[in-house]
C-alpha cells in the first residue's frame, strides 16, 4: 500500500526546508478571474504533489477544492494537474517533491473549471 494513502501523522518530523506552492484559485460564482495563491508548506519525507495538496486543505485552507480521492498509483487519473511555467500534465500522486522546492499547480484543463483544481470530465 502506498505511503500517499496515509495521512501525515504527527509522530513524523518536517524535515528541511518549506515547499512554497502557488496554487490555481478560482470560483466562478464569486471571482471575476483566477489568480495564484501563495502557500508555504512544511515539508514531510515522502511527500507529492498531492499530499502537499491535502495538508494545505488540512491546515490551512479548507475552502481548497480539489479531487481528494485517489489510487495513490497514478493509475485512476483523478489527480491530473497542471505543474509549473511549462504547463506539463502530471499526475499528482506519482510526482515526489524535495525539500525547498517552490512550485505552480493549475487545473489541467482552464477551460472546464468548476472550481479551484477541480474540471469537469
Amino acid at each position: 500500500m502506498s505511503h500517499i494513502l496515509h495521512p501525515t501523522s504527527e509522530i513524523e518530523s518536517q524535515s528541511g526546508k518549506p515547499i512554497i506552492a502557488d496554487i490555481f484559485r478560482y470560483d466562478p460564482v464569486i471571482d471575476p478571474s483566477p489568480h495564484l495563491q501563495r502557500y508555504e508548506v512544511p515539508y514531510f519525507h515522502r511527500m507529492s504533489i498531492f499530499t502537499l495538496l491535502r495538508e494545505i486543505y488540512e491546515r490551512q485552507d479548507p475552502t481548497l477544492a480539489f479531487r481528494n480521492q485517489q489510487c495513490g498509483r497514478g493509475l485512476c487519473g483523478n489527480c491530473h494537474f497542471r505543474l509549473g511555467v511549462n504547463g506539463k500534465i502530471v499526475k499528482g500522486c506519482t510526482i515526489p517533491l524535495k525539500p525547498g522546492d517552490h512550485i505552480t499547480v493549475e487545473p489541467y484543463n482552464r477551460e472546464k473549471v468548476i472550481r479551484d483544481l477541480v474540471v469537469a470530465s
